[in-house]
């Protein structure tokens, strides 16, 4: 594999740095930052920070993962693709992810995740650790699936949507583009795009979360 840059200078890059640094092959060469150009002053752990604008470069000798947790990361990724990036596919040497299920690029599973057969994760999806995904499930791209949560099988989870740490989604339901499930959930019916459920059973009230 190309040597990677980390999308995003939050505390949580180190972490991801730390997690996938274990897995066969893959090397970090620096992150990236958008906002605050003063940032690539610092470093994260050993790694050097990159202005996104100086890294066109290294479009063809690199790969990008994204560390941000925020479902609107999406606009950033596009503009990284614009820009003739490819992104790599993460999944840590402790995770079991059947040969049988198709994950896009950007995908990045951590440690201790188990995906059964079957199913498709879509490009950008960050699934946590120790979640549990059954098979024939879908997940749409930029969704991010918190550590311990338990996704069932024969599930339709949309795009850029939160399901929260040790939330539950029982089998068969769909999930709406733009919805979040609060921490500890309990889904047992379907919930609307742009929509937000917490609780056991999980109810539902309509959120915005500006532009789609």
């Amino acid at each position: 594999m190309k040597p990677i840059l980390v999308l995003g200078t939050t505390p949580y890059a180190a972490v991801f740095v730390d997690s996938f640094e274990a897995c066969q092959g893959v090397r970090f060469d620096g992150c990236v930052e958008n906002l605050d150009r003063a940032r690539c002053a610092e470093r994260i752990l050993h790694l050097p920070i990159h202005w996104f604008e100086d890294i066109d470069p290294m479009k063809d000798s690199h790969l990008l993962a994204c560390a941000l947790g925020t479902t609107r990361r999406a606009d950033w990724i596009a503009q990284m693709e614009e820009r003739g990036f490819g992104f790599a596919t993460l999944v840590h040497p402790s995770s079991v992810v059947s040969a049988r299920t198709e994950m896009a690029a950007g995908v990045s599973v951590d440690m201790g995740a188990v995906i059964a057969g079957f199913s498709t994760i879509d490009a950008h999806v960050r699934i946590g650790r120790r979640t549990s995904i059954g098979h024939h499930t879908m997940i749409g791209a930029c969704s991010t699936i918190h550590p311990g949560s338990i996704i069932s099988g024969n599930c339709r989870i949309g795009r850029q949507v939160t399901i929260g740490t040790g939330a539950v989604v029982i089998d068969g339901i769909e999930i709406g583009d733009g919805a979040v499930i609060a921490a500890g959930a309990v889904v047992n019916r379907p919930v609307a795009p742009r929509s937000m459920v917490a609780g056991n059973p999980a109810g539902e009230k309509q959120v915005d979360y500006g532009p789609r």
